[in-house]
């Protein structure tokens, strides 16, 4: 069977025909549609188009410059910049603040903002709502606003209050709270007020400046744990002269009521600090050597001493003490601890779990130290002894004299016994020793006795 064949006849020929030169007619008149609405853009600046909020949306360039002058430069450069810190308002002046501005460069960006896309790409884009937002650039006097900040700070910045511990008439112990302190946040305040400057036009600037609040080292928490008196040791200054006793009393004031976090390492000259007379102490003969001397120390190493036997008693070694050349009345042998400042120093580390707390006062020609912490550490006590095992004999030494009439002596140094001394710590638990230590080894030199005798 023969397959028919089948023909276009002429009407449908002319029918697409019509249709393709329609179709072509509407595509080169769409095409004209948008180059024509693109070339139209080509001198404006596209819809959306912001410069600090200023709506630049079909305006040229020298129109959107004039805008941005009279409706953001020249009001900006009136105003002032308010900044509220805690309830209290201070003013940047703008005209010192802001030293040049770039309007040209952001004009540009705003400006070419679609300019470079596809006709068909700048269509769409006419067609959209989106908002596009460009900044001019300010330059700044860093000085003025360095100085601005330094002078809120001196306001606001509030150093931190440790808390402490406070011993009530009872013998109990009360912690104070600790306080936060307030800190400007230097480089964050800065970039804010350069920040609300640039999107911020033709009103009065206002911006809460950032403040952080700081805690302190020593929290409430830390020393919670203070509450009972875990050891005491005391020694008398009865024979002391006034002036002796004065510095013993004011550098007894100077240690108290310091506290000390574990691993914490204290230093008897940094709390008490410099012996001077513009700080009260005065100056009276001190030992040196075997000698005596003038110096504001006196008495001071009478306060270290006492603080050094309840420290052992505590439980703590020292890390850093020098016992004198000649013995101490108000210690026995071993157990002194003299300071002088800038040269010898008694210092000790809390190797205890919890915090210490050092009460020192003086009372009718006596000196107490009381060591403060958790009444855990009770269960344990210290034994502290001082063993001279060896005596050193001093000799004497003449000096004969032409001034002094033969057959008369004069002495002019009175001799001492030598002493090693041997310090030994005992830890007793429940009656049972569990521990002992050896704290020192000391030696006491002989000192001899002069004696001038008279050949005149």
């Amino acid at each position: 069977m023969r397959k028919r064949k089948y023909r276009i006849t002429s009407t449908a020929k002319i029918l697409i025909l019509q249709f393709l030169l329609s179709s072509i007619g509407m595509l080169c008149g769409f095409t004209w549609k948008i180059q024509s609405e693109s070339k139209k853009w080509d001198s404006l600046v596209y819809p959306g188009v912001k410069i600090a909020n200023i709506d630049l949306s079909g305006k040229t360039k020298e129109e959107g410059k004039k805008l941005i002058q009279s409706q953001y430069i020249d009001p900006l450069l009136k105003n002032n910049t308010n900044i509220l810190v805690n309830d209290k308002v201070y003013v940047l002046e703008n005209s010192k603040l802001i030293t040049n501005y770039d309007i040209t460069n952001a004009l540009d960006e705003a400006f070419n903002f679609g300019k470079k896309l596809m006709p068909y790409k700048k269509c769409e884009l006419l067609k959209k709502s989106d908002t596009h937002q460009y900044n001019v650039v300010f330059q700044y006097n860093e000085n003025y606003i360095k100085a601005f900040i330094n002078r809120v700070e001196e306001d606001v910045n509030k150093e931190p209050q440790n808390a402490s511990v406070q011993k009530m008439n009872d013998g109990t112990i009360k912690v104070k709270d600790d306080i936060k302190g307030d800190k400007i946040q230097e480089e964050k305040f800065e970039e804010n007020i350069k920040k609300r400057i640039s999107n911020k036009y033709s009103e009065n600037v206002k911006i809460e400046a950032p403040v952080e609040k700081i805690t302190a080292p020593i929290i409430t928490s830390k020393l919670s744990s203070i509450d009972t008196n875990i050891t005491s040791f005391s020694t008398s200054f009865e024979s002391s002269t006034s002036a002796r006793a004065h510095n013993i009393e004011l550098s007894t004031s100077l240690i108290n009521g310091k506290t000390l976090m574990p691993d914490e390492t204290f230093s008897f000259n940094d709390c008490v600090g410099e012996r001077t007379k513009d700080r009260g102490f005065i100056d009276l003969p001190i030992i040196v050597g075997n000698k005596s001397e003038s110096g504001f120390n006196g008495g001071i190493s009478q306060v270290s001493s006492t603080l050094y036997n309840a420290i052992l008693k505590s439980g703590i070694k020292p890390v850093e003490r020098v016992h004198n050349t000649m013995p101490f009345a108000y210690v026995q042998l071993g157990l002194d601890a003299i300071v002088d400042w800038n040269d010898i120093d008694f210092k000790f580390k809390n190797t205890l779990k919890y915090p210490i707390y050092i009460d020192a006062y003086t009372e009718k020609k006596n000196l107490y130290v009381n060591i403060y912490s958790n009444s855990s550490l009770t269960k344990r006590k210290y034994a502290i002894a001082s063993d001279v095992y060896e005596t050193i004999q001093s000799d004497t030494k003449t000096i004969d004299d032409t001034d002094i009439p033969e057959g008369q002596v004069s002495v002019v140094q009175n001799g001492y016994y030598g002493h090693k001394v041997k310090v030994k710590r005992d830890t007793y638990e429940n009656g049972i020793v569990i521990n002992s230590d050896i704290i020192s080894y000391d030696l006491y030199p002989p000192i001899s006795s002069i004696i001038r005798q008279g050949v005149k």
